[in-house]
């Protein structure tokens, strides 16, 4: 990916925002893929964290929205909020009831930081650099800051900054799971930054001085559909 010449605002050429009741994620991992958009390998998203499972979906969304959208030269900067949580409850539970032969296998690669990143990137085949950033509650960004960081990537012909979060704390029972997953939301936001050659008609903007403030107490939906509104005001000014 080239330079983004003004390091102070990044150029989003593909935007796209999902926000899901924890209690239907669970569809979504086995949904039928987007009409253009890369299909996912069967069962992929079948042990995935809830947030990955919203966060790669949004992307997939995002791609089918694109022209002839080649994505194999793209890399991705994950921002998960403390994913993982639900599973590692559910996890602790179970250790203590029944002891090592309990915990699954898929606890550690589906709920590290970097699992977001790399469910997005070897489900729809990019081939850039993939890495998770953050993990709390700005997440998001930091996740940006290193989008201007990594701008000049060589090979990179561009980078989708996926953030996710959990908005409405689960409450969960003594076995772990969630008590009541219709109060919680999953959300997540997939952003294509542009390469220098799209910097002169990007559809959006993001300001960095906007994201640096707070977020959104109603989720990072809100809080970046709100970043676009006061970037794309302050470009036509």
């Amino acid at each position: 990916m080239s330079s983004v010449h003004q390091p102070c605002r990044l150029p989003v050429v593909a935007y796209e925002p999902l926000s899901v009741p924890l209690a239907d994620v669970d569809a979504l991992r086995t949904a039928a893929d987007p009409e253009g958009s890369p299909p996912l390998p069967k069962r992929f998203l079948r042990h995935a964290d809830e947030q990955s499972v919203v966060a790669v979906r949004a992307v997939q969304r995002a791609l089918a929205a694109l022209p002839a959208a080649d994505c194999s030269r793209h890399g991705v900067i994950a921002a998960p909020c403390q994913a993982g949580r639900i599973a590692s409850s559910r996890t602790l539970s179970q250790y203590a009831a029944g002891g090592g032969v309990t915990v699954s296998t898929h606890i550690v690669p589906q709920a590290s930081l970097h699992a977001l990143a790399a469910a997005v990137s070897v489900g729809l085949g990019m081939h850039g650099p993939s890495l998770g950033v953050g993990g709390g509650p700005r997440a998001l960004h930091e996740g940006l800051l290193t989008a201007t960081a990594l701008a000049d990537t060589p090979g990179v012909e561009g980078w989708w900054v996926v953030a996710s979060e959990l908005v409405g704390e689960p409450q969960l029972d003594g076995e772990g799971q969630a008590a009541k997953p219709g109060a919680t939301r999953v959300e997540a936001v997939a952003l294509l930054l542009a390469p220098s050659a799209a910097v002169a008609t990007p559809q959006w903007w993001i300001h960095m001085e906007h994201a640096a403030g707070p977020g959104s107490a109603a989720g990072i939906v809100a809080a970046v559909e709100h970043w676009l509104v006061a970037a794309t005001a302050r470009e036509a000014a």
